[in-house]
């Protein structure tokens, strides 16, 4: 790419970070004027819209093109990856729950498996169209770009885990139930989100689809916040930061991050072969 390309999209990449970093707070700011309810808000709307929107002017207006915005399926050759996109969550979650029940650091509260399963599968819909627009944005536009651009494989993942979950600050009490204070939970969700950012932007860019990312963050979501929010489970508040089954949870941070640096090593293993 020239010099002067190079620059443009670098231009570009800084647009996408302030608005996706600014958007919430916008938000928020018009729920204090417009207000919410049990469906949502106007802010909200422009929370999720906001990156996604942004990816489709610079992509169709502004020069940037589709060339790598990851929107064919891809399936030959990868089914592997596909696979793994559909089971990495379930696998975590059974590990982290499992391990947690074992030693005693969470307790199933009694709530049937059936009900958890009838809300993982009500979720699966409207998880599955809202990480369309959020995988588009992350996975679609800021992933590649930084990668053309020049940015170093890892430092790109870092850069879009940051964002995203800087992304994720001003509607945080929307999806998480914490009696932490912020001072601590903040730097140990964004590292946690970092350590993700390091699975579907590998999964990404190797095989050039959003499409399993968009898949992985539905399941995920789909099977851990409802875990969470419809408190299924019962964890001592002093333990919550180990074996949270969520992104923030040191115990979930570190085997997510450990399949981020295999599929690393796996990468430049093969690279040098």
């Amino acid at each position: 790419m020239e010099k002067s390309m190079i620059i443009k999209r670098g231009i570009h990449v800084g647009v996408f970070a302030l608005v996706a970093l600014s958007c919430g707070w916008i938000g928020r700011w018009l729920d204090t004027y417009v207000g919410r309810d049990a469906t949502g808000s106007l802010g909200q709307l422009l929370w999720i819209a906001a990156p996604i929107l942004t990816m489709l002017l610079l992509r169709g207006l502004a020069g940037d093109g589709w060339e790598d915005a990851g929107l064919r399926l891809r399936l030959r050759g990868n089914g592997r990856y596909y696979a793994g996109s559909v089971l990495f969550f379930p696998v975590l979650t059974l590990l982290v729950v499992g391990l947690g029940i074992c030693v005693g650091w969470l307790n199933w509260t009694g709530i049937s498996l059936r009900t958890y399963a009838e809300a993982c599968a009500f979720a699966l819909i409207p998880s599955f169209f809202k990480n369309i627009a959020e995988e588009f944005a992350w996975r679609g536009y800021l992933a590649p770009s930084l990668h053309r651009i020049g940015v170093p494989r890892l430092w790109s993942h870092v850069t879009v885990g940051l964002v995203w979950g800087g992304w994720h600050i001003p509607y945080l009490f929307l999806f998480t139930t914490t009696s932490e204070g912020m001072l601590t939970f903040l730097p140990r969700m964004l590292l946690g989100v970092v350590a993700m950012a390091i699975v579907y932007g590998e999964i990404r860019l190797r095989i050039g689809s959003v499409w399993p990312a968009v898949i992985m963050h539905t399941v995920g979501n789909a099977l851990v916040n409802p875990l969470i929010a419809g408190e299924y489970l019962a964890i001592e508040t002093k333990l919550q930061a180990v074996v949270m089954p969520s992104p923030d949870g040191w115990i979930t941070m570190g085997l997510t991050g450990a399949v981020g640096v295999w599929l690393m090593l796996v990468r430049k293993k093969k690279k040098t072969a």
